[in-house]
């Protein structure tokens, strides 16, 4: 074969088809795909910032705080937990726990715990064992927390954050 300027060109530009074909061939990233999930998901994670607001009225006289927890114990398994505390001895205190799963667009209620209140008191502690899930979505505890004292009634929703179960 003669060297000519021409079958340099030839050469040059089949190397640079083979190149750019070479690079279309290689793997992407899994983040490439799907920005934020995870590989075993069934769905993509639900974005934390539109949860809703879940601050307690600040004009409450008598209930403090209260929070919902979720723990994977796995093999398809979770605990729910939660607890409500006043700023004084109330008629009643409670919580209820419900277990909510992600669908990919809304929050679906799973589980309904019972209600569980103390009287004559300023703490209420409420947790539920081995509440079978599915493997692939995402999970999280609502938790609706009240109080009683004479004619007042003091209550709100909390949220957990959510947590994938492979």
């Amino acid at each position: 074969m003669i060297v000519t300027k021409r079958n340099i060109r030839i050469i040059r530009y089949v190397q640079l088809v083979l190149g750019v074909s070479l690079l279309l061939l290689l793997p992407l990233p899994a983040s490439a795909y799907e920005p934020a999930a995870s590989a075993e998901a069934h769905t993509l994670p639900p974005r934390e910032d539109l949860a809703p607001n879940t601050v307690f009225d600040p004009k409450f006289d008598y209930l403090e705080k209260g929070q919902g927890y979720l723990t994977n114990q796995g093999k398809q398994r979770v605990n729910i937990w939660g607890e409500s505390y006043g700023t004084v001895r109330v008629d009643e205190i409670g919580v209820q726990l419900t277990l909510q799963r992600w669908t990919g667009s809304a929050w679906i209620d799973v589980y309904l715990g019972p209600n569980s209140k103390e009287q004559n008191a300023a703490y209420v502690y409420s947790s539920i064992s081995n509440i079978s899930v599915l493997s692939g979505y995402y999970y999280r505890t609502k938790s609706y927390h009240w109080i009683k004292k004479g004619s007042t009634v003091e209550s709100g929703y909390r949220y957990s954050p959510s947590h994938l179960i492979p």
